[in-house]
């Protein structure tokens, strides 16, 4: 584990900040500049006094292997990993833990002495995030229906398998939903299928019967409609976005307005986040102020 108990560098008490002696956090996407997490985490370094910094890195795919080899010479701290690039980059770590080799995405870097690590928070964070955002919060073997097959939904359906809840994949390729679906059995789902999106019929019966429906792909980040019959949800269901940006898209709106209870996807960025935090520093997250941080509190 890096050391990381440096004197307070922060200018709450007059020391220069950043100096010759901060290290770098950085997140990895293509593109990254829109990301909150630069606030989030530089807030949690500032209150727990760590001399390091975290900054935004866009990264065309073409030159990731060369940007994560560069930030490992120049001493960097860690890293997150953000779309297009949580599967690519598997390939350039030393090792995995086996939460990342269980989802087959890193979206957390580590350097140490042993070199590089590849983990992955996104099912923590969303699982605790659902512990969090819902009352009562989740109980085994409630439904779920997960919308996608990318490597978002792979982490919710990890999520969904811990918290041993009964998940739908949906999905247009049914080879991809069967191996979410697979996947989430394997974290613990009490059960687990597949439904073809073409399949209104079935679809609308699978979200009629679950507490909660959860969007892991990223319609809606620019006002698309979801392929779901969204009006169908009701009072005591659930709409759960991992979008974040903008914080009501087209599926909280509608599910809302249908009685449903809306909850975008600020609350796993958090949880994800923190968990980060804990293993880059080896410390526990100040989680009250980056959920501050996340809700416009500066």
């Amino acid at each position: 584990m890096t050391d990381l108990t440096a004197e307070r560098p922060w200018p709450d008490d007059g020391s220069p900040w950043p100096s010759a002696t901060t290290r770098p956090v950085v997140l990895l996407g293509w593109p990254a500049r829109h990301s909150r997490s630069p606030q989030l985490h530089n807030a949690a370094f500032a209150a727990e006094g760590l001399d390091l910094v975290y900054l935004a890195l866009p990264v065309p795919p073409a030159a990731l292997d060369d940007v994560v080899a560069s930030l490992g010479q120049v001493e960097a701290v860690g890293a997150n990993v953000t779309v297009p690039h949580k599967q690519t980059v598997v390939a350039s770590c030393d090792r995995l833990t086996p939460e990342a080799e269980l989802i087959g995405a890193v979206n957390t870097l580590v350097w140490d002495g042993d070199g590089l690590l590849g983990d992955n928070t996104d099912a923590t964070g969303l699982r605790d995030a659902l512990a969090a955002d819902l009352t009562p919060p989740p109980a085994a073997g409630e439904r779920y229906v997960l919308l996608g097959t990318g490597g978002a939904a792979r982490a919710a359906a990890v999520a969904v398998g811990r918290l041993a809840g009964e998940v739908v994949v949906v999905g247009r390729r049914f080879d991809a939903a069967a191996e979410l679906a697979d996947l989430a059995e394997r974290a613990g789902a009490s059960g687990a299928s597949t439904c073809h999106l073409d399949d209104q019929r079935a679809v609308a019966g699978a979200v009629a019967v679950s507490r909660t429906v959860i969007n892991a792909t990223p319609l809606g980040m620019h006002g698309e409609l979801l392929p779901l019959p969204v009006g169908q949800l009701g009072p005591g269901q659930v709409a759960y976005d991992l979008v974040y940006d903008p914080p009501v898209t087209p599926f909280l709106r509608d599910a809302a307005a249908a009685g449903a209870l809306a909850v975008g996807g600020l609350g796993m960025l958090v949880h994800q986040a923190a968990a980060s935090f804990e293993r880059w520093t080896g410390r526990l997250a100040p989680l009250a102020r980056m959920q501050a941080v996340a809700a416009g509190d500066r």
